[in-house]
């Protein structure tokens, strides 16, 4: 639920503001990832452990929500 909320001010607020959007940080984790948050929102604390295959991943990730399939930054 507290994830859905966000979501929807911003999806009502995008009629007076076609250019706000609304990113779910989930999308930049990987499926084994996004099943491992301990309390469904941060990372354990051990990190770097935990933390995407390579450095880059997550900005990767990032660019393809963002840029491509019609991304807010396309």
């Amino acid at each position: 639920m507290v994830r859905a909320e966000p979501a929807r001010i911003v999806a009502a607020l995008r009629a007076r503001d076609p250019h706000l959007h609304h990113l779910d940080g989930r999308v930049l984790l990987g499926p084994d990832e996004a099943d491992n948050l301990p309390d469904g929102f941060h990372p354990p604390p051990h990190t770097a452990a935990w933390a995407s295959p390579g450095p880059d991943e997550q900005p990767r990730r990032f660019a393809t929500h963002a840029v491509a399939n019609g991304g807010p930054f396309r």
